[in-house]
């Protein structure tokens, strides 16, 4: 039986990877889809064009970590949209000013994304009192520690199942530890999931945010786990070893395939503590990644000035920051961008070790706005939870200056009716698209369109000859973007 489940575990890990491989050879077709320039996915050509991180904003704060069973180390922070409210999820730590350490998970609510409130539930007697927020208890798994929350909303999906959560340590000393499942119907009750008779991944240190989701282009559960390079069966924390990212999948949530290591491309090994990847809502071909990256070894601020922001002594030596990646599936990362996507800041107190952590989940806010948040202040009796905000799409953009640039992108098949555009121009900018066959001539009557001009985030992509794209029929194509004095920041096909 035992080497029967092990034949299947490497059979699903041999399919998906053959997948993987399969779909990286095939012709590119645009249907019903927004890109973003997050990649090189699309890109052929790029002249005259600056490939563009974007830069969040500080909305201010989301949620103070106040309650004496939160503390001064609440993170690993899961949000999850719902469809009538948005829920969070993140570790407190009971009594730890008292030398405790009971460890559960917290619960927040809203029905904007903005203004969070943390209901009374009554479900579990922490630190003596039935008045508190907390949706699981501390527990001999150890599940609170990390617990990771997903919303499932597919068809098919048992509601008792609807919410998914993973959570759990290792520890070589103890074989029953490792990575344990929950389901919830409401993502307030939770029990362990039933199928689950065994700790998952033992092997790994576990200790961060491991991270479920499900990836649609690969139609499996994902998930990404903390992992260390160098290392061995058992080794959870090699000598000279790098923090990194692995990956397992399931098509059933019951049976994981063999975690494999993500690769990053030809970048710079960074120890990358937690990832939260997983799809991109506008784009769920797209999975969107903001490790904190940690600089283990870094010690900006004095004693004298840690001691005055009350840091934990644990968090004096390391400083973080978080950085942006993506993936298409499979074990890659895509890296374009190396530099850093959330500073510490001025504020003193996110100088300490493993402030900065973003949390899991992107979530629009209002018409144009995207949020997500961070940790901030970790370690310190002041930490909290900040919204940072971005435009719609605008992780990267594809930015023109005075003098105008184009992008040429690989062939495609373009399958829909119209193009849009998301675009912020000067007054004297634009953006223009021109259809080219395969071979780089223009098509007649898709020459340049009509010149975007203004800000927005779905405007219609136009030709003065009254042709659209629905025309193209099975023809294989190029797109030609042209921008001066713009950011691009998505198009798609409807």
């Amino acid at each position: 039986m035992l080497l029967l489940r092990l034949r299947t575990l490497v059979l699903i890990g041999s399919l998906i990877t053959s997948f993987a491989s399969f779909a990286q050879n095939q012709p590119i077709v645009l249907r019903n889809q927004r890109e973003l320039f997050v990649d090189k996915y699309l890109i052929d050509t790029l002249i005259n064009l600056d490939w563009r991180l974007g830069t969040p904003v500080s909305a201010g704060k989301a949620l103070q970590f106040d309650q004496p069973w939160e503390g001064r180390f609440c993170t690993y922070v899961s949000v999850v949209n719902a469809g009538d409210r948005f829920q969070m999820y993140y570790r407190g730590l009971a009594g730890y000013e008292n030398k405790g350490d009971q460890q559960v998970t917290c619960y927040a609510e809203s029905r904007d994304g903005i203004h969070w409130t943390k209901p009374n539930l009554k479900l579990f007697k922490v630190n003596g009192t039935l008045d508190n927020n907390v949706v699981l208890a501390d527990n001999r798994q150890r599940s609170t520690h990390n617990l990771t929350v997903m919303y499932d909303p597919r068809p098919g999906v048992p509601a008792e199942e609807r919410y998914k959560a993973v959570g759990g340590e290792s520890n070589t000393k103890i074989p029953s530890s490792g990575l344990f499942r929950y389901v919830s119907a409401d993502g307030i009750h939770w029990k362990r999931y039933p199928k689950d008779t065994t700790a998952l991944f033992h092997d790994f240190a576990l200790d961060s945010q491991n991270v479920l989701t499900w990836v649609p282009e690969e139609n499996v559960y994902a998930l990404y786990l903390r992992a260390w390079t160098g290392g061995k069966p058992g080794d959870l924390y090699p000598a000279g070893g790098v923090r990194s990212i692995a990956r397992s999948v399931s098509r059933d949530f019951l049976h994981w395939s063999k975690p494999e290591m993500m690769t990053f491309g030809p970048t710079e090994t960074e120890h990358l503590y937690t990832n939260t990847t997983h799809p991109y809502f506008r784009a769920p071909q797209i999975l969107i990644a903001m490790p904190f990256r940690f600089s283990p070894q870094l010690k900006v601020l004095s004693d004298a000035q840690l001691i005055e922001n009350g840091t934990d002594p644990t968090q004096w030596k390391g400083v973080a920051d978080g950085v942006f990646m993506t993936s298409r599936g499979g074990n890659r990362y895509d890296r374009t961008f190396m530099q850093s996507f959330v500073r510490p800041g001025s504020e003193q107190k996110n100088w300490g070790a493993r402030s900065n952590i973003p949390a899991l989940g992107i979530i629009q806010t209002g018409p144009a706005e995207l949020s997500f948040f961070v940790t901030r202040a970790y370690g310190t009796p002041s930490v909290f939870l900040e919204r940072m905000t971005l435009r719609i799409d605008g992780f990267a953009s594809l930015h023109g200056g005075y003098k105008e640039g184009s992008m040429v992108t690989k062939p495609v098949f373009l399958k829909g009716k119209e193009l849009v555009a998301n675009y912020a121009t000067s007054s004297v900018g634009y953006v223009k698209v021109a259809i080219l066959e395969e071979n780089g001539q223009v098509i007649p009557g898709l020459e340049e369109s009509v010149p975007l001009v203004g800000d927005k985030i779905d405007g219609p992509i136009t030709w003065k000859s009254g042709k659209t794209v629905s025309e193209l029929g099975d023809r294989k194509v190029r797109l030609k973007l042209i921008v001066r004095d713009a950011d691009l920041y998505s198009f798609a096909i409807h």
